[in-house]
């Protein structure tokens, strides 16, 4: 009788274990999701804004300074007058996406609208290795027009 009464208490843990192991994995996944799409629409943000400094941030360090000496030196004659998402594609566990940016804009003293597309990879790190914790671009920043 207590045999029987272990052996389900047992199957019960056991069960038990699996199904919250299923329910953290799903949850990290979709907080990696959704953490991806805050930085994502951040970077977005803070380029239509002309917040460089901010975009710049979400950079990998070795891909900053470029990103920060194109732009800051424009700060006063760009105008941007959109940014939006023209391609994502999301892969390995939420933990790293590809996606193409546009960008239109004009030039002072030119007024005619322009569009920027570049192509970003984004990825997740944990916080390891000097790394900050987070999404960034890995890809260098291409050259501005």
């Amino acid at each position: 009788m207590i045999f029987n009464f272990c052996k389900r208490l047992c199957c019960f843990v056991l069960v038990l274990m699996l199904v919250s192991c299923g329910v953290h994995q799903k949850f990290g996944l979709k907080q990696n999701a959704k953490l991806g799409e805050m930085s994502r629409d951040d970077f977005m943000d803070a380029i239509r804004w002309k917040q460089f400094d901010v975009a710049g941030s979400l950079l990998l360090p070795e891909h900053r300074k470029h990103f920060m000496k194109t732009f800051v030196p424009l700060t006063k004659d760009i105008h941007i007058t959109d940014v939006r998402l023209a391609y994502l594609q999301s892969s390995e566990e939420n933990k790293r996406f590809e996606m193409t940016v546009e960008m239109d804009y004009y030039l002072l003293p030119s007024v005619t609208i322009k569009t920027f597309s570049f192509d970003q990879t984004w990825l997740y790190f944990d916080g390891e290795d000097s790394k900050p914790k987070g999404f960034f671009v890995t890809t260098p920043f291409p050259d501005f027009p």
